[in-house]
Formats: structure tokens, C-alpha cells, sequence
């Protein structure tokens, strides 16, 4: 809309530990990614994306800046 001002999504970094955690959790739990990644506070596209980087042996938690999900 024009004139509107759209405030950025607060950011954090998570620990590789933790992006660990979100992807067993994502191939064990029986959760949708959807829940975990909302259980985590993080975009739907996070685990994808630490998935990706797991297998380019590149997941570490300077990667990590992901928009926390607010609501």
C-alpha cells in the first residue's frame, strides 16, 4: 500500500544445536513442519533451508539469521 510503512521482522541467530534439534525433530516427531517450525518461532522456509545446508556440510549458526514469526 502506498505511504505505508512495513516494519522488518526482529531477527535472531540460533545455535547449530538447535537447527539440529528442528531437523530431528522435523524427521521423528510426526509434527508438520509447520508446527515445529512455529514451536521454534521461526518462517516456514528455516528448516528447508538448515536441511540444505546440513547436506552441503555448511550448516553452522552464522547462517543462522532467520525472521522470527509473529502472531
Amino acid at each position: 500500500m502506498q505511504g505505508e510503512w512495513i516494519m522488518p521482522k526482529e531477527q535472531r541467530t540460533l545455535t547449530k544445536a538447535c537447527k539440529l534439534e528442528g531437523l530431528r525433530l522435523a524427521e521423528t516427531s510426526g509434527k508438520s513442519i509447520s508446527e515445529i517450525t512455529r514451536d521454534l518461532g521461526v518462517n516456514d522456509s528455516a528448516i528447508q533451508q538448515w536441511e540444505k545446508w546440513k547436506k552441503e556440510g555448511d550448516l553452522k549458526q552464522e547462517r543462522g539469521v532467520i525472521g522470527i514469526v509473529s502472531g
